[in-house]
């Protein structure tokens, strides 16, 4: 494993009040991770781009990216969107790869959290309860779930957060990134991704990053 692990110390987002000795990934590190999702976000921006019949190739420009290709339900669906959506795959796809053999036990691929009713704190939800809620239908159960693309987190434990980051391909690409904004309803309403992900998962003291072809911001 490339790199060199750093021992630091860190509060749970389980709110253990006392400090928990945890493995947490060097700056060197972090630098390195951060490396693998710009190349994974812009690998995924130009493979898009060229096989998408009418970019050949180019990237977007204002027009096309506002062009509605669709309607699901009440929903407008842009090339923004569309093409956004397709990148977003692909990039993920990418880093799960990369980060896998890198940092398997630091690292997590859209990972769900959740407040917990009883304490109130936020939570690591495991991927196989996830995928049993969905199976049976129970949705209801991830109303108001938290599932940032990655997380960078102590050595085994998704719970202590380090670093968490979102793909971002802003169309046209000259526009910047911006994190989505809670429709009122939503538990979460009027904040954005961002801040829900700073207050929850972060505690406060860092800010989540967005990852885009051009890097992390």
């Amino acid at each position: 494993m490339p790199g060199i692990l750093g021992w630091v110390f860190l509060l749970p987002l389980t709110g253990c009040a006392t400090a928990t000795l945890a493995m947490l990934l060097a700056d060197a590190d972090i630098k390195l991770v951060e490396q693998t999702l710009t190349q994974c976000a812009q690998a995924a921006n130009q493979k898009v781009n060229e096989e998408d019949a009418e970019l050949k190739g180019q990237e977007p420009d204002r027009e096309q990216c506002r062009k509605v290709v669709r309607r699901e339900g009440n929903r407008e669906v842009t090339r923004a969107m569309e093409l956004g959506a397709k990148k977003h795959a692909l990039a993920v796809d990418c880093v799960r790869k990369a980060l896998a053999q890198l940092f398997p036990n630091n690292a997590s691929l859209e990972p769900t959290y959740q407040r917990d009713p009883t304490t109130g704190q936020w939570r690591w939800i495991d991927p196989n309860q996830v995928a049993e809620w969905l199976q049976l239908g129970l949705t209801s159960q991830l109303w108001g779930a938290l599932v940032p693309d990655v997380v960078v987190h102590a050595s085994g434990n998704p719970n202590q957060v380090q670093r968490v980051y979102d793909f971002k391909f802003p169309c046209p690409p000259t526009n910047d990134p911006s994190w989505g904004r809670y429709a009122p309803g939503q538990p979460h309403y009027p904040k954005n991704q961002g801040a829900m992900y700073k207050e929850a998962l972060l505690g406060g003291k860092s800010e989540p990053q967005p990852v885009t072809p051009t890097g992390v911001k």
